[in-house]
């Protein structure tokens, strides 16, 4: 009997939300966006657990969103969505942690490419190909990014300077260039690929 009650629960699910998920794998828009905004707290709220950290958070709600929106047509109709998601979630906030471990890969590994104003051109062109293809990435950074690395990076600012500078504290700057480096070495990976082929 306990059995049967526990399937009944499983198996529950408003015939609202069933509606919406029924319309949604059949490509309404609209029907995905109110699942989206129904679910949202409870996944950004899932995400902050695991990451603590508010941007990574709300990146791996969008990331979540998205494969969702990818994989909806293969999502088992009569099944509350909430779980699925909540799955969906763990994996892409995994995916950030990895970055993080990552990080002392992203830029520094670069940085003598970067920002040495002394490389010979002329004498290397696959260096200034590299070279050109890393300030072009740093130039597609949304503005608060570009002029964190620049600071940190460039004018080897340190992160409580740069604090002092932004008015923000040193734990704002810390997960700023984090952000900053995660975007730049999404970009990088990319451009050093063609520049190796």
């Amino acid at each position: 009997m306990g059995v049967d009650r526990k399937n009944t629960t499983l198996k529950k699910i408003p015939a609202w939300e069933e509606h919406l998920i029924a319309r949604a794998q059949a490509g309404e828009t609209v029907a995905f966006e109110l699942l989206v905004e129904m679910h949202r707290p409870a996944i950004l709220a899932h995400a902050s657990r695991i990451l603590r950290d508010s941007e990574d958070a709300q990146d791996a709600v969008q990331d979540t969103f998205l494969k969702a929106c990818r994989a909806i047509g293969n999502f088992k109709s009569g099944r509350p969505m909430l779980p699925w998601l909540m799955r969906i979630c763990s994996n892409c906030s995994v995916d950030i942690i990895r970055a993080r471990r990552n990080r002392s890969e992203n830029i520094e590994t670069y940085e003598h490419v970067l920002f040495d104003e002394r490389i010979d051109v002329a004498n290397d062109l696959e260096t200034s190909i590299t070279s050109d293809t890393l300030r072009a990435a740093i130039s597609r950074l949304p503005k608060r990014y570009r002029e964190i690395i620049l600071m940190r990076h460039y004018r080897h600012m340190d992160v409580n300077e740069i604090a002092d500078v932004l008015g923000k504290p040193e734990g704002t700057i810390k997960s700023w260039l984090f952000r900053a480096r995660a975007l730049l070495r999404k970009d990088l990976d990319g451009g050093l690929t063609v520049v190796s082929a």
